[in-house]
């Protein structure tokens, strides 16, 4: 039996049939839920595995990314969530579901779950950005990233800077739960430069965790850069394996880190097995 899925939807969020594709791909089932139908039926959080609050636009960013949604869940699930997030699940929280976690205080949740302990703000630029970037893997021991050393995955918002007071980074970094940092086409850290750091992200931030690693908070969309015909450089890349005479994989960064969720659980039956 494989783990179940439950991808939110609802007010604004619209990337929920992409996730949701994502993660049944990789082997695991799932269902889109309304965010409403949850707060009737909390309970159905029992049926589930994985947690993920996918990408969009959330009352339309009114009263700043994430912030109405993650209040209406506060409100009406904090408990439940906790909960969920307490027993041995993985949450995964994507671009305005990246925003919703923080707010929520899911992650990076220094001192306790419900607490916020860091902001996710306007883009430097004040611009919004779309945009394909380049990110190192700083906490390889969090399940969702095991293995990765980068993801070449595209970034698209206008509220993507993550930050935080001085002594909350050097937590974040004592503890590990720096995720991933924005860096340039060399492999070397952004260091705040546009464009590849494309929001002003403190300390090039991209991705953060809470304490476990079973909660990932990433602003990149690795569900839009799952597969090599979705790339950037698809072309480029197409071309040199003609020449080199192999086969160019459909597989490419992004999927990696829904089928890390899949063998997560997948190892975890073959240990109670």
């Amino acid at each position: 039996m494989t783990a179940k899925v439950i991808v939110l939807s609802g007010y604004g969020l619209n990337c929920e049939e992409e996730t949701l594709h994502a993660f049944k791909y990789s082997g695991l089932n799932g269902d889109i839920v309304h965010i409403n139908d949850l707060i009737d039926s909390p309970e159905m959080l029992d049926n589930y595995d994985i947690l993920a609050i996918p990408g969009g636009f959330s009352y339309g960013d009114d009263t700043g990314s994430g912030n109405a949604f993650a209040q209406k869940m506060k409100l009406a699930l904090m408990d439940d969530l906790k909960k969920f997030v307490e027993r041995d699940t993985l949450v995964i929280g994507i671009c305005n579901g990246c925003q919703i976690l923080v707010n929520l205080g899911l992650v990076p949740a220094l001192n306790a779950y419900g607490e916020r302990d860091v902001a996710v703000t306007y883009n430097a630029s004040a611009r919004y950005q779309c945009r394909w970037i380049d990110i190192k893997i700083e906490h390889a021991t969090s399940p969702w990233l095991k293995d990765i050393e980068t993801l070449h995955i595209p970034v698209a918002h206008g509220e993507g800077r993550f930050m935080m007071d001085d002594s909350t980074l050097e937590d974040l970094k004592f503890n590990g739960q720096v995720a991933a940092r924005y860096v340039n086409e060399g492999g070397h850290y952004a260091d705040m430069a546009f464009p590849a750091n494309p929001n002003g992200s403190t300390f090039d931030i991209a991705a953060m965790t809470d304490k476990s690693g079973r909660v990932l908070a990433i602003m990149p969309h690795p569900e839009r850069g799952m597969f090599t015909w979705q790339r950037d450089d698809y072309a480029e890349l197409k071309d040199q394996a003609q020449r080199d005479g192999v086969e160019l994989s459909d597989d490419s960064d992004g999927i990696v880190i829904f089928k890390n969720a899949a063998a997560y659980f997948e190892m975890k039956m073959k240990k109670s097995a």
